[in-house]
Protein backbone atom coordinates (compact mmCIF):
# COMPACT_ATOMS: atom_id res chain seq x y z
CA UNK A 1 0.00 0.00 0.00
CA UNK A 2 1.49 3.32 -1.08
CA UNK A 3 1.80 6.01 1.56
CA UNK A 4 0.48 8.62 -0.88
CA UNK A 5 -2.83 6.75 -0.93
CA UNK A 6 -2.99 7.01 2.85
CA UNK A 7 -2.18 10.73 2.72
CA UNK A 8 -4.87 11.26 0.10
CA UNK A 9 -7.42 9.29 2.13
CA UNK A 10 -6.73 11.35 5.26
CA UNK A 11 -6.97 14.64 3.33
CA UNK A 12 -10.36 13.60 1.90
CA UNK A 13 -11.54 12.65 5.40
CA UNK A 14 -10.33 16.00 6.73
CA UNK A 15 -11.93 18.18 4.02
CA UNK A 16 -15.00 15.94 3.46
CA UNK A 17 -14.68 16.78 -0.21
CA UNK A 18 -12.79 15.07 -3.02
CA UNK A 19 -12.54 18.31 -4.99
CA UNK A 20 -11.15 20.35 -2.07
CA UNK A 21 -8.76 17.52 -1.14
CA UNK A 22 -7.54 17.31 -4.75
CA UNK A 23 -6.92 21.06 -4.83
CA UNK A 24 -4.93 21.04 -1.56
CA UNK A 25 -2.85 18.07 -2.74
CA UNK A 26 -2.18 19.58 -6.17
CA UNK A 27 -3.95 16.73 -7.97
CA UNK A 28 -6.77 16.59 -10.47
CA UNK A 29 -10.09 15.40 -9.10
CA UNK A 30 -10.22 12.36 -11.45
CA UNK A 31 -6.70 11.35 -10.36
CA UNK A 32 -7.63 11.56 -6.66
CA UNK A 33 -10.88 9.68 -7.25
CA UNK A 34 -8.91 6.94 -8.98
CA UNK A 35 -6.53 6.70 -5.99
CA UNK A 36 -9.49 6.36 -3.65
CA UNK A 37 -11.07 3.61 -5.75
CA UNK A 38 -7.78 1.68 -5.76
CA UNK A 39 -7.47 2.07 -2.00
CA UNK A 40 -11.03 0.87 -1.40
CA UNK A 41 -10.38 -2.06 -3.70
CA UNK A 42 -7.23 -2.93 -1.74
CA UNK A 43 -8.91 -2.83 1.68
CA UNK A 44 -12.02 -4.54 0.32
CA UNK A 45 -14.57 -2.04 1.62
CA UNK A 46 -16.11 1.35 0.86
CA UNK A 47 -14.43 4.02 2.96
CA UNK A 48 -16.72 6.97 2.15
CA UNK A 49 -20.38 7.67 1.54
CA UNK A 50 -20.66 9.88 -1.56
CA UNK A 51 -23.32 12.59 -1.65
CA UNK A 52 -24.20 15.83 -3.38
CA UNK A 53 -22.78 17.83 -0.47
CA UNK A 54 -19.50 15.94 -0.19
CA UNK A 55 -18.32 12.70 1.37
CA UNK A 56 -18.43 11.19 4.87
CA UNK A 57 -16.64 8.23 6.40
CA UNK A 58 -18.28 4.84 6.55
CA UNK A 59 -17.80 2.65 9.62
CA UNK A 60 -14.92 0.95 7.81
CA UNK A 61 -13.54 4.37 6.92
CA UNK A 62 -13.57 5.54 10.53
CA UNK A 63 -11.71 2.40 11.56
CA UNK A 64 -9.21 2.76 8.73
CA UNK A 65 -8.62 6.45 9.54
CA UNK A 66 -6.83 5.74 12.82
CA UNK A 67 -4.80 2.91 11.28
CA UNK A 68 -3.77 5.20 8.43
CA UNK A 69 -2.61 7.85 10.89
CA UNK A 70 -0.58 5.29 12.83
CA UNK A 71 0.98 3.89 9.66
CA UNK A 72 2.05 7.32 8.46
CA UNK A 73 3.41 8.28 11.88
CA UNK A 74 5.32 5.00 12.02
CA UNK A 75 6.73 5.52 8.53
CA UNK A 76 7.80 9.09 9.33
CA UNK A 77 9.40 7.96 12.59
CA UNK A 78 11.24 5.11 10.84
CA UNK A 79 12.65 7.49 8.23
CA UNK A 80 13.71 9.96 10.91
CA UNK A 81 15.33 7.24 13.03
CA UNK A 82 17.29 5.87 10.08
CA UNK A 83 18.48 9.38 9.22
CA UNK A 84 19.67 9.76 12.81
CA UNK A 85 21.69 6.51 12.84
CA UNK A 86 24.93 8.34 12.19
CA UNK A 87 24.20 10.74 15.04
CA UNK A 88 24.36 9.98 18.76
CA UNK A 89 21.03 8.57 20.00
CA UNK A 90 19.04 10.92 22.21
CA UNK A 91 15.73 10.97 24.03
CA UNK A 92 14.36 9.14 27.03
CA UNK A 93 14.46 5.39 27.64
CA UNK A 94 12.71 3.79 30.61
CA UNK A 95 13.69 0.27 31.72
CA UNK A 96 11.95 -1.58 34.56
CA UNK A 97 13.62 -4.55 36.26
CA UNK A 98 13.02 -6.86 39.24
CA UNK A 99 14.76 -6.14 42.56
CA UNK A 100 17.42 -8.83 42.12
CA UNK A 101 18.44 -7.60 38.65
CA UNK A 102 18.54 -4.02 39.89
CA UNK A 103 20.81 -5.12 42.71
CA UNK A 104 23.35 -6.97 40.59
CA UNK A 105 23.20 -4.94 37.37
CA UNK A 106 21.65 -1.56 38.18
CA UNK A 107 24.88 0.40 38.66
CA UNK A 108 26.47 -1.27 35.60
CA UNK A 109 23.47 -0.35 33.46
CA UNK A 110 23.51 3.30 34.50
CA UNK A 111 27.28 3.47 33.93
CA UNK A 112 26.88 1.91 30.47
CA UNK A 113 24.48 4.66 29.43
CA UNK A 114 26.61 7.41 30.94
CA UNK A 115 29.68 6.13 29.09
CA UNK A 116 28.23 4.92 25.79
CA UNK A 117 24.95 6.80 25.30
CA UNK A 118 25.48 10.10 27.12
CA UNK A 119 22.68 11.90 25.26
CA UNK A 120 20.08 9.31 26.24
CA UNK A 121 18.09 10.10 29.37
CA UNK A 122 18.05 6.65 30.98
CA UNK A 123 15.57 5.88 33.77
CA UNK A 124 15.89 2.64 35.72
CA UNK A 125 12.74 1.56 37.58
CA UNK A 126 12.57 -1.28 40.11
CA UNK A 127 9.28 -3.21 40.22
CA UNK A 128 7.61 -6.61 40.34
CA UNK A 129 6.81 -8.53 37.15
CA UNK A 130 3.07 -7.85 37.42
CA UNK A 131 3.61 -4.09 37.56
CA UNK A 132 6.19 -4.17 34.75
CA UNK A 133 3.78 -6.13 32.58
CA UNK A 134 0.99 -3.61 33.15
CA UNK A 135 3.22 -0.62 32.39
CA UNK A 136 4.44 -2.21 29.18
CA UNK A 137 0.88 -2.96 28.04
CA UNK A 138 0.02 0.70 28.72
CA UNK A 139 3.14 1.81 26.78
CA UNK A 140 4.57 3.56 29.86
CA UNK A 141 7.92 1.77 29.48
CA UNK A 142 10.30 1.19 26.60
CA UNK A 143 11.70 -2.09 27.93
CA UNK A 144 11.23 -4.42 30.86
CA UNK A 145 13.03 -7.42 32.31
CA UNK A 146 10.44 -9.87 33.64
CA UNK A 147 10.04 -13.34 35.06
CA UNK A 148 8.52 -15.71 32.49
CA UNK A 149 5.13 -16.55 33.99
CA UNK A 150 3.32 -17.49 30.81
CA UNK A 151 2.08 -15.84 27.60
CA UNK A 152 2.25 -12.05 27.55
CA UNK A 153 -0.65 -10.63 25.54
CA UNK A 154 0.37 -7.96 23.02
CA UNK A 155 4.02 -8.01 24.14
CA UNK A 156 7.14 -9.36 22.44
CA UNK A 157 9.95 -10.98 24.42
CA UNK A 158 13.50 -12.30 24.12
CA UNK A 159 14.78 -15.02 26.48
CA UNK A 160 17.70 -13.71 28.54
CA UNK A 161 18.74 -16.21 31.18
CA UNK A 162 17.67 -18.97 33.52
CA UNK A 163 18.42 -18.59 37.23
CA UNK A 164 18.33 -21.41 39.76
CA UNK A 165 16.57 -20.60 43.04
CA UNK A 166 18.48 -21.56 46.18
CA UNK A 167 17.28 -22.21 49.70
CA UNK A 168 18.52 -19.24 51.72
CA UNK A 169 18.97 -19.40 55.49
CA UNK A 170 20.79 -17.65 58.33
CA UNK A 171 24.56 -17.97 58.71
CA UNK A 172 25.66 -21.56 59.26
CA UNK A 173 22.31 -23.13 58.39
CA UNK A 174 23.81 -24.93 55.39
CA UNK A 175 27.46 -25.13 56.36
CA UNK A 176 30.20 -22.55 56.62
CA UNK A 177 30.54 -19.54 54.36
CA UNK A 178 31.26 -20.51 50.75
CA UNK A 179 29.66 -23.96 51.05
CA UNK A 180 26.42 -24.98 49.33
CA UNK A 181 24.84 -28.05 50.90
CA UNK A 182 22.33 -30.29 49.15
CA UNK A 183 18.87 -30.01 50.72
CA UNK A 184 16.12 -32.48 49.73
CA UNK A 185 12.90 -30.90 48.51
CA UNK A 186 10.98 -32.69 51.25
CA UNK A 187 12.98 -30.75 53.86
CA UNK A 188 11.92 -27.44 52.32
CA UNK A 189 8.30 -28.19 53.24
CA UNK A 190 9.28 -28.36 56.92
CA UNK A 191 10.86 -24.91 57.02
CA UNK A 192 9.08 -21.61 57.75
CA UNK A 193 9.42 -19.59 54.56
CA UNK A 194 9.48 -15.88 53.88
CA UNK A 195 8.47 -15.35 50.25
CA UNK A 196 7.24 -12.60 47.93
CA UNK A 197 3.43 -12.51 47.94
CA UNK A 198 1.24 -13.47 45.01
CA UNK A 199 1.12 -12.49 42.19
CA UNK A 200 4.87 -11.78 42.33
CA UNK A 201 6.54 -13.59 39.42
CA UNK A 202 9.03 -15.36 41.69
CA UNK A 203 6.24 -16.62 43.96
CA UNK A 204 4.31 -17.97 40.96
CA UNK A 205 7.39 -19.89 39.80
CA UNK A 206 7.92 -21.36 43.29
CA UNK A 207 4.27 -22.34 43.78
CA UNK A 208 4.10 -23.92 40.32
CA UNK A 209 7.13 -26.13 40.94
CA UNK A 210 5.96 -27.06 44.45
CA UNK A 211 2.58 -28.13 43.04
CA UNK A 212 4.29 -30.11 40.27
CA UNK A 213 6.20 -32.26 42.77
CA UNK A 214 3.37 -32.39 45.32
CA UNK A 215 5.10 -30.21 47.91
CA UNK A 216 3.09 -28.15 50.40
CA UNK A 217 5.04 -25.09 51.45
CA UNK A 218 4.85 -23.53 54.90
CA UNK A 219 4.86 -19.79 54.24
CA UNK A 220 5.31 -17.87 57.46
CA UNK A 221 5.41 -14.41 55.92
CA UNK A 222 4.48 -12.83 52.57
CA UNK A 223 6.86 -9.97 51.84
CA UNK A 224 6.78 -7.74 48.77
CA UNK A 225 9.40 -5.33 50.13
CA UNK A 226 12.22 -7.61 49.04
CA UNK A 227 15.03 -5.46 50.41
CA UNK A 228 13.86 -6.53 53.90
CA UNK A 229 13.90 -10.24 53.09
CA UNK A 230 17.62 -10.86 53.63
CA UNK A 231 17.73 -9.11 57.05
CA UNK A 232 14.73 -11.11 58.26
CA UNK A 233 16.29 -14.40 57.16
CA UNK A 234 19.66 -13.41 58.64
CA UNK A 235 17.92 -12.67 61.95
CA UNK A 236 16.52 -16.21 62.05
CA UNK A 237 12.86 -15.47 61.30
CA UNK A 238 12.66 -17.96 58.45
CA UNK A 239 14.10 -19.21 55.16
CA UNK A 240 13.53 -18.24 51.56
CA UNK A 241 13.95 -19.41 47.98
CA UNK A 242 15.82 -16.81 45.98
CA UNK A 243 18.23 -16.41 43.05
CA UNK A 244 21.80 -15.83 44.21
CA UNK A 245 21.75 -12.38 42.62
CA UNK A 246 19.23 -11.21 45.21
CA UNK A 247 21.44 -12.09 48.20
CA UNK A 248 24.98 -12.15 46.78
CA UNK A 249 26.32 -9.48 49.14
CA UNK A 250 24.91 -11.13 52.27
CA UNK A 251 26.33 -14.50 51.24
CA UNK A 252 29.75 -12.97 50.57
CA UNK A 253 29.84 -11.35 54.02
CA UNK A 254 28.66 -14.51 55.78
CA UNK A 255 25.31 -13.12 56.93
CA UNK A 256 23.43 -15.81 55.00
CA UNK A 257 24.07 -19.36 53.84
CA UNK A 258 22.58 -21.21 50.88
CA UNK A 259 21.61 -24.74 49.96
CA UNK A 260 20.80 -26.28 46.58
CA UNK A 261 17.42 -28.01 46.54
CA UNK A 262 17.57 -31.57 45.19
CA UNK A 263 14.56 -33.39 43.81
CA UNK A 264 13.00 -30.20 42.43
CA UNK A 265 13.63 -27.65 39.68
CA UNK A 266 13.16 -24.34 41.42
CA UNK A 267 14.29 -21.88 38.74
CA UNK A 268 13.08 -18.81 36.93
CA UNK A 269 13.50 -17.65 33.36
CA UNK A 270 14.04 -13.96 32.65
CA UNK A 271 12.86 -12.19 29.51
CA UNK A 272 13.57 -8.83 27.90
CA UNK A 273 10.15 -7.52 26.93
CA UNK A 274 8.87 -4.61 24.85
CA UNK A 275 5.50 -3.49 23.51
CA UNK A 276 5.59 -3.93 19.71
CA UNK A 277 2.96 -1.20 19.35
CA UNK A 278 5.34 1.38 20.83
CA UNK A 279 7.55 3.45 18.54
CA UNK A 280 11.05 1.99 18.20
CA UNK A 281 13.54 4.84 18.50
CA UNK A 282 17.28 5.02 17.91
CA UNK A 283 17.66 5.47 21.67
CA UNK A 284 15.64 2.35 22.51
CA UNK A 285 17.60 0.25 20.00
CA UNK A 286 20.88 1.42 21.55
CA UNK A 287 19.42 0.76 25.00
CA UNK A 288 18.59 -2.84 24.14
CA UNK A 289 22.13 -3.40 22.85
CA UNK A 290 23.66 -1.94 26.02
CA UNK A 291 21.39 -3.96 28.32
CA UNK A 292 22.32 -7.21 26.59
CA UNK A 293 26.01 -6.31 26.64
CA UNK A 294 25.99 -5.57 30.40
CA UNK A 295 24.09 -8.75 31.31
CA UNK A 296 26.21 -10.93 29.01
CA UNK A 297 29.39 -9.60 30.59
CA UNK A 298 28.10 -10.28 34.12
CA UNK A 299 27.50 -13.93 33.22
CA UNK A 300 30.83 -14.32 31.41
CA UNK A 301 32.74 -12.88 34.38
CA UNK A 302 30.90 -15.13 36.84
CA UNK A 303 29.32 -12.18 38.63
CA UNK A 304 25.79 -13.34 37.81
CA UNK A 305 24.99 -16.97 38.54
CA UNK A 306 22.71 -17.56 35.57
CA UNK A 307 22.59 -19.71 32.45
CA UNK A 308 22.54 -17.56 29.31
CA UNK A 309 19.65 -18.07 26.89
CA UNK A 310 19.51 -17.04 23.19
CA UNK A 311 19.57 -13.24 23.59
CA UNK A 312 22.75 -13.41 25.70
CA UNK A 313 24.57 -16.17 23.82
Amino acid sequence: METRYLESFLRIAETRSISRAAESLGLSQPSLSQQLLRLEDEVGSKLFFRGARGVSLTEAGRMFQEHARQLLRGTEQAIEDIRQLDAEPSGEVILAVPFSISRIAGVRLVEAFLNHAPHVSFRLVEAMTGAIRGWLEQAKLDLGIMVDIGPFRNLSSRPLAREELYLVGPAGAFGSSGECAEVPASAVAELPLILPGMPHGLRQVIEHEAARIGLTLSVRQDLDALRHLAPLVAAGHGYSLMPLAAVADEIATGQLSVGRVSGARFARRLLLVRNPASVVTHASVRAEDLILKVLRRLIEKGEWSAEAEPALQ
